[in-house]
């Protein structure tokens, strides 16, 4: 699967979508980060803008960016 400018899905992506972030998990659905409710959806990538990767950039998970 790939994101609307063509770049593919990762597992560990940070996503900004429905003015929260989120992360790609192993099954490649999102999941809200930095809220006590726990919410995993379908990837849309059409509607999500890429941040970046938690695996190179592991602040990115912080609830308060």
């Amino acid at each position: 699967m790939n994101y609307r400018n063509g770049r593919k899905i990762n597992v560990g992506d940070i996503l900004w979508a429905k003015n929260a972030r989120w992360i790609v998990t192993d099954n490649y659905q999102m999941k809200l980060i930095g809220k006590k409710m726990k919410l995993t959806q379908m990837i849309l990538p059409a509607f999500v803008e890429y941040i970046g990767n938690v695996h190179a950039n592991p602040e990115l998970l912080e609830a308060d960016k």
